[in-house]
C-alpha cells in the first residue's frame, strides 16, 4: 500500500468519525410547556412552549419527535412539563421530558 492509498483510508475513516460525533455533540435545548397532544404510535407529542432563548424561538405550539416512544408514557393533555431536545435534519426531538 502506497502513501497516497494510506492517506486516502485515513481521510475517510476521519469524514466518518466525524459525521458521527457531530450527532453525539448536538446541543441540548431545555424548554417548558404544556402538552396539547400525544400520539404515541407515532412517537409524536404536541407542546405549547414557553419561548426557547437558546434558538431564539418565540413561545409557539409544535410537534416533537421523541427519541424514545416510551417517554410519552403517563403523558396528559394539559399537563405542565419540562423537556430537553435536539435538533437533527427530521426536526426537534425530545431526548427528556417530565
Amino acid at each position: 500500500m502506497d502513501s497516497k492509498e494510506i492517506m486516502v483510508k485515513f481521510l475517510l475513516k476521519l469524514i466518518v468519525l466525524l459525521s458521527f460525533a457531530g450527532i453525539a455533540f448536538a446541543q441540548t435545548h431545555q424548554a417548558t410547556g404544556v402538552v396539547k397532544g400525544v400520539k404515541a404510535d407515532k412517537g409524536l407529542v404536541t407542546l405549547k412552549h414557553d419561548p426557547i432563548k437558546s434558538l431564539n424561538w418565540p413561545g409557539m405550539t409544535m410537534d416533537f419527535n421523541v427519541r424514545d416512544k416510551k417517554l410519552l408514557a403517563g403523558l396528559k393533555p394539559e399537563q405542565k412539563v419540562t423537556f430537553e431536545f435536539v435538533q437533527e435534519k427530521s426536526g426537534s426531538v425530545i431526548t427528556a421530558i417530565k
